[in-house]
């Protein structure tokens, strides 16, 4: 982020290949879930169904109700953001903290899919202009950014078994590789607001932090069952696409609106040290004797 900040040049280089970091980081991530997992999750879709429907209608709603009332220049970046689906990054949150990774991959490919029909809709009825998400341009990135690293890691894991654990073991290093490559990306894009507006740049920098809490306590409390499938609704609703709603809100409704969503990495990645130490707190290791 930094690097963005000081270096908007050279991670300006970078930007556009956002969504090639974003196939990598999947493809690392998603090399260890099981298939029939995931097809379980689809035949049983009860807390699918009600995490998809919080996340693409409940939420969005409810806070572009509350920040139209309380500060209205911020409703329309909060309401893109709120209805946008759940991220790709997500996946490597799971891994990381813990949780049901086929139910957080199951929210992504439901709300992928769900959001560009969705989410246009409730803009146009609620700020009352014409927004739209071409549906075509998302199933592209869809099947870029999600399938393809789904189907290499299928076909890695059958066909090339000693670079699967290879790629599973070394997971974590290579996917800090490809997130600094993310936020070095996007941060150059925004780098100007860090030396011409900071008071604007702190209020939304507030506001993403808010979000991302709000996020988190409606997906931990919308989900059913143990801890495993309560952090990863906390995890399908508060790891956002954050970063397609940046590029969409730049072309449709200029920076100024782009600019939560970009800045919403900054909650994004705090917030995943401050879930494991709550994990890890509440879940200590066992000591040896």
């Amino acid at each position: 982020m930094s690097a963005g900040v000081l270096l908007p040049a050279a991670g300006l280089m970078i930007e556009p290949y956002l969504l090639v970091w974003l196939g990598a980081l999947l493809f690392l991530n998603l090399i260890r879930l099981d298939a029939s997992d995931l097809v379980l999750t689809f035949t049983k879709p009860k807390q699918l169904a009600v995490l998809s429907i919080i996340k693409l209608v409940g939420l969005p709603l409810a806070m572009y109700t509350i920040a139209y009332f309380v500060y209205r220049p911020f409703a329309l970046p909060i309401l893109l953001l709120s209805g946008i689906s759940t991220g790709l990054g997500a996946p490597f949150v799971v891994n990381l903290i813990g949780g049901r990774l086929p139910l957080v991959v199951g929210m992504i490919i439901a709300t992928s899919i769900a959001a560009p029909f969705i989410l246009p809709s409730m803009v146009y009825a609620l700020v009352g202009s014409q927004f739209n998400i071409p549906v075509l341009q998302m199933m592209v990135l869809l099947v870029i950014a999600l399938f393809t690293p789904l189907a290499a890691g299928w076909f890695t894991k059958r066909y090339f078994p000693a670079t699967s654990r290879f790629a599973d073991e070394k997971s974590f290093p290579l996917s800090l590789i490809f997130i600094i490559l993310i936020n070095f990306g996007m941060f150059a894009r925004f780098s100007g607001y860090f030396y011409s507006d900071q008071s604007f740049l702190l209020q939304v920098i507030a506001m993403a932090f808010i979000c991302y809490a709000v996020y988190c306590v409606a997906g931990y409390a919308g989900a059913r069952g143990g801890r495993a499938e309560k952090t990863a609704g906390l995890i399908s609703m508060s790891y956002v696409n954050n970063v397609l709603v940046a590029v969409l809100a730049l072309q449709f409704f200029g920076p100024e609106v782009a600019a939560l969503a970009a800045l919403y990495n900054i909650p994004y990645y705090a917030g995943i040290v401050v879930i494991k130490k709550i994990v890890l707190a509440s879940n200590p290791p066992p000591t040896s004797a």
